[in-house]
């Protein structure tokens, strides 16, 4: 691992100290075997298209170590390695909380067809409105706060037409198709977190991240 990488290691390492406690029964090695061909096309995503690495999250708006995942991780992944040209990374929405997972995905993809350009700064301001792990599992997420986030987040937000994208047929397509692609994955706990394919079965694990992103490389 080069000098880089150690900085980029101990400084996601200080961050699991914060998010420790929202990792449940990971465990520690992913199967470099069982490669999965995820579909992306379509899909949010950042970074080059033709970079030698394909990161991809499936996450759940009611899981709080997405929450984490996404506000203390995804950060130092986009400079470290997405920025730099060496990544990309796509987005799939995953429905295991029910109507309320619904909610966030609905809200998710309404904001990538009407704002793209501000889609990643509202998935995450939509994720930290969140409670603390202590009240997680309460139902927090509705139509006047999704469309809060927005108002808060995009410049000329149109509150109405957004409200109605959420319930647009397009939209409803979207979400069928991230249904459809975590269901192939066979995804069992969010985040879930693939690179090149390789699932991480603990994607708090810095080191293997850096690992994974790396072999891509070459």
């Amino acid at each position: 691992m080069n000098s880089k990488g150690r900085i980029f290691a101990v400084i996601i390492g200080i961050i699991a100290i914060v998010g420790v406690f929202f990792v449940f029964n990971y465990t520690p090695e992913p199967d470099k075997e069982n490669k999965k061909g995820i579909n992306v096309e379509g899909q949010p995503t950042i970074g080059d298209k033709n970079a030698k690495v394909q990161i991809v999250e499936m996450g759940d708006i009611m899981c709080p170590a997405c929450k984490v995942w996404s506000l203390q991780y995804f950060p130092a992944i986009k400079e470290r390695f997405i920025d730099t040209g060496m990544a990309n990374f796509s987005f799939v929405n995953v429905l295991f909380h029910g109507d309320a997972s619904m909610v966030g995905a609905q809200a998710f993809e309404a904001v990538y067809e009407l704002y793209p350009d501000h889609y990643w700064e509202y998935v995450h301001n939509l994720y930290a409105k969140q409670p603390d792990s202590a009240n997680h599992d309460q139902i927090w997420i509705n139509s006047e706060v999704v469309a809060d986030v927005g108002e808060a987040t995009i410049p000329n937000f149109d509150r109405e037409a957004f409200l109605a994208k959420m319930k647009s047929p397009e939209v409803n397509e979207r979400i069928n198709k991230d249904d459809s692609i975590v269901k192939e994955s066979g995804l069992q706990l969010t985040p879930g977190i693939f690179i090149n394919g390789v699932e991480l079965t603990d994607p708090f694990d810095s080191d293997k991240i850096i690992e994974l992103i790396e072999e891509g490389q070459k």
